[in-house]
């Protein structure tokens, strides 16, 4: 008979280019699978690949289950020890006992990369709305990029404010809301997807349309004053704070 259901495991070679991992040289052939969880495979990787090929905390599977099950990793604030655990964009990933303090982020390479953070940005996140409802009693729930929902009492002004592909300013773990970044001309944005990824610069202008084609928004690079185009839903509002690398 054959076998039914889903694969168990994950090949190297097959693992999603965004995984910023030896695929061809590297000692293991496998990598663990994604668990399900706030980022998909194509925008999250697994904390055991964090940990162990892009930060270097852990040298093998073993030593990275160790520190997990010790419970001193945590991922936006929360303490995470399941290695499959998927870690994506905005994620922040602190150690309890260490200074050092990391923001994963896209970046133009089109991988998943963290960077080194302070205490103040680590506070806090940044998310992408991608979808408003209101609920039994009155409420109104917001759902963002990294699978989160979170719940807005009724009859708070900040709900008017908040609308689809706007970006939100939360703390974490609180998950408090801060600020409201809205989609506009003249905000600081980045690219997520497409062939721009991960670049950052300010919207110019934004044509929405109804129809097969989709809406589109004009960007300045600004890293190297460059304009193009892309498309409306590949662009992630960003505050004027936060310090991203490009």
């Amino acid at each position: 008979m054959t076998k039914a259901g889903k694969r168990q495991h994950q090949k190297r070679t097959s693992s999603p280019r965004t995984w910023p991992i030896n695929r061809k040289k590297a000692k293991q052939m496998f990598v663990p699978k994604i668990s399900p969880g706030p980022h998909g495979k194509e925008m999250g990787m697994p904390l055991l690949v964090l940990l162990r090929d892009v930060l270097g905390v852990s040298k093998n599977s073993s030593e990275t289950k160790k520190i997990l099950s010790s419970r001193k990793v945590r991922i936006d604030g929360r303490v995470r020890s399941n290695e499959k655990f998927p870690v994506g964009h905005m994620d922040v990933v602190e150690f309890d006992g260490l200074d050092e303090k990391y923001r994963v982020q896209i970046h133009t390479s089109h991988r998943l990369l963290p960077f080194t953070i302070d205490e103040g940005e680590a506070s806090y996140k940044i998310c992408k709305v991608t979808g408003k409802r209101n609920v039994r009693g009155g409420d109104t729930q917001i759902s963002l990029h990294d699978g989160r929902n979170i719940l807005i009492k009724e009859g708070r002004e900040i709900i008017d404010e908040i609308k689809g592909q706007h970006s939100v300013k939360i703390a974490v773990p609180s998950q408090e809301i801060l600020d409201v970044l809205p989609l506009e001309e003249g905000a600081r944005a980045m690219v997520t997807e497409g062939r721009h990824q991960g670049k950052i610069g300010k919207i110019i202008s934004i044509e929405r349309r109804y129809g097969p084609k989709a809406s589109e928004v004009t960007f300045e690079d600004e890293a190297n004053d460059e304009v193009f185009r892309t498309a409306l839903d590949y662009v992630f509002v960003l505050s004027e704070d936060i310090e991203l690398q490009r």
